[in-house]
């Protein structure tokens, strides 16, 4: 087999070994593979996987905070704000009367 093919083979068997939450072992017997083969692939892979410091992977995800804009952070200001024992309610002008009522309910204060 030659080693794009064997590289083709092993990213299909080994996509679906990651996603089965079987150990290597397990899932190299249910699915009749060579144990060592496996590992190494899985080695393989992982290494690749694992940029250097500094490096960015083509599709690395990164994780931005986003802030709304200021005029939404000044109108959720309006509204009423309830203490019920230990637990504080926000409440904006448009709330919805029934959720409400079910919560003060939950918290026993109706």
């Amino acid at each position: 087999m030659a080693r794009e093919d064997a590289r083709q083979y092993w990213e299909e068997q080994l996509s679906e070994y990651w996603e089965s939450g079987f150990s290597i072992p397990e899932y190299c017997e249910l699915k009749e593979l060579s144990y060592e083969s496996a590992r190494r692939w899985v080695r393989i892979f992982e290494k690749e996987r694992n940029t250097a410091p500094g490096q960015v992977e083509e599709n690395a995800l990164e994780l931005i905070e986003v802030k709304p804009p200021r005029a939404v952070l000044e109108r959720k200001k309006a509204g009423v704000r309830l203490k019920v024992g230990s637990v504080d309610i926000l409440l904006e002008k448009d709330f919805d009367r029934s959720v409400l009522s079910d919560v003060l309910s939950v918290l026993g204060a109706v």
